[in-house]
């Protein structure tokens, strides 16, 4: 017996229930954006067509440059052309890409990269279809693209806020929404009732979800710094060395069975998300740069952006593996490490 066919609207509104008691209304922001671009792809697609519900509104990441940081290896910077087909391919998905420049440790020098504003040249170039965007952590980096391109969008990124000289606040926050076009909580500050309900636009805030790092960090603003300096000597084995150091001396990736506790990380419990929901954030982040590898991030999407609600849990269980499983499918072409390259009969 033939399922009737039923239009797309009818197909949105049969799974409505999957999202109508979490976050129904959210945007969603994921990053790994020209680091993870086959599996965001991959999963972008099979939830824009099977999922309608849920999808990603944007993407967020750089190629390696002066102006980010990253995590753990230096990456080393990404071909342009490359680049250009990302953008496109995000493009076609429909989807805006937001460039992440995280670096708030930039000299004067360093404002005028060519590289990076090479970056944010062909970023603007898709602008007034896409309203892409760039995300920076340096007022002198957002006041030097402004100048350049006065129609670009800017949000604030949180290590602004890891970097703010003085006491964080809601007066704090409320100005630098008047400064930019987003601004990114600190993570330790999405926990705090009345730091966020003191918030005057709460559309103009972003919400990160995974952030793994201590709610209580003393090293922060140090770590950063460590960063930006391994960006600049990426050879220096001390750096390397001051880096691991304060990591162990801090403890937050130690895993211990016997010791652990209750929310000690930045990541938000469905408790904590559901209450800035209710407050009034609709914009939320599913962060990148803290993984060593794309399957952790591909375990937080779903994670993330699906109930895991004890009636419908079976559901959310099948919609992950079914997007897993878009990763085995047959390919037409065989991969090679020949495909960026050319070739003719002329010699």
């Amino acid at each position: 017996m033939s399922t009737p066919d039923i239009t797309p609207q009818q197909a949105l509104e049969n799974l409505r229930f999957l999202t109508q008691d979490y976050l129904p209304e959210a945007r969603w922001t994921v990053g790994g954006a020209m680091r993870f671009d086959n599996s965001l792809l991959t999963i972008n697609n099979f939830l824009s067509r099977n999922l309608n519900t849920r999808r990603f509104s944007n993407v967020a990441g750089a190629p390696p440059c002066s102006w980010s940081l990253d995590w753990f290896v230096q990456r080393r910077p990404l071909a342009f052309d490359t680049y250009s087909q990302h953008l496109n391919a995000y493009t076609r998905q429909h989807t805006r890409v937001i460039l992440i420049f995280d670096n708030p440790y930039l000299s004067e020098a360093e404002l005028n990269d060519p590289y990076g504003l090479s970056l944010v040249q062909e970023l603007y170039a898709y602008y007034p279809l896409h309203k892409h965007a760039v995300c920076v952590a340096s007022d002198a980096l957002a006041e030097r693209l402004r100048n350049a391109w006065p129609k670009l969008k800017i949000h604030c990124h949180m290590n602004r806020l890891v970097v703010e000289k003085g006491k964080r606040t809601p007066a704090l926050y409320n100005k630098l929404a008047g400064m930019y076009d987003r601004v990114c909580l600190h993570p330790s500050d999405a926990v705090k009732p009345g730091m966020y309900q003191a918030l005057e636009n709460k559309e103009k805030f972003d919400i990160i979800i995974n952030d793994s790092c201590l709610r209580t960090c003393p090293v922060r603003r140090e770590h950063l710094a460590l960063l930006a300096d391994m960006r600049r000597a990426p050879y220096d084995t001390e750096l390397m060395r001051r880096r691991s150091d304060l990591i162990n001396r801090v403890g937050c990736q130690k895993i211990n069975s016997a010791e652990l506790q209750q929310k000690a990380s930045c990541n938000l419990t469905r408790n904590e998300v559901q209450a800035l929901y209710s407050a009034g954030f609709r914009s939320f982040i599913i962060q990148a740069q803290q993984f060593r590898n794309e399957m952790t991030l591909l375990w937080d999407i779903f994670q993330c952006m699906l109930d895991y609600s004890p009636e419908i849990s079976n559901k959310a269980a099948l919609i992950a593996n079914s997007a897993m499983a878009e990763f085995g499918k047959a390919q037409e072409t065989l991969s090679s490490g020949l495909r960026q390259f050319s070739f003719t009969n002329y010699e």
